[in-house]
């Protein structure tokens, strides 16, 4: 999948999202919002996020590691991106593809980023 080869930030709040665009407006880039930062934040204020990165060279990604109720939030707030853990079971996986499929919901795997240097 292209979007693999895209140089990948990991933000934590929209100021960072910001600047790290800003640095790489002439690029294709992808924004991984975290996981961690989704919990504290819910995924209603991330969604405003996203709306506000509505770019053509830019992909906001969201980040649910191997929570699969706040995966299943995130496919219900219409996110387009959703990037999960490889370590997530494989029926869950296949269920979490099935609801995601039916919202067109992408389905990412985070460990496949292949820029990922701030990723902790």
């Amino acid at each position: 999948m292209k979007i693999y080869e895209n140089l990948t930030f990991l933000s934590r709040d929209y100021k960072e999202a910001l600047n790290f665009y800003k640095q790489n407006k002439n690029k294709k880039i992808n924004i991984l919002y975290s996981f961690k930062s989704i919990l504290w934040q819910g995924p209603t204020l991330v969604k405003d996020v996203e709306k506000k990165f509505k770019k053509k060279n830019l992909n906001f990604i969201v980040e649910a590691n191997l929570n699969i109720g706040l995966s299943l939030s995130l496919i219900r707030h219409n996110f387009k991106y959703l990037s999960v853990s490889k370590d997530l079971d494989n029926e869950i996986m296949k269920k979490i593809q099935s609801i995601a499929k039916e919202k067109k919901v992408v389905i990412l795997i985070t460990q496949n980023f292949l820029s990922l240097e701030n990723y902790l």
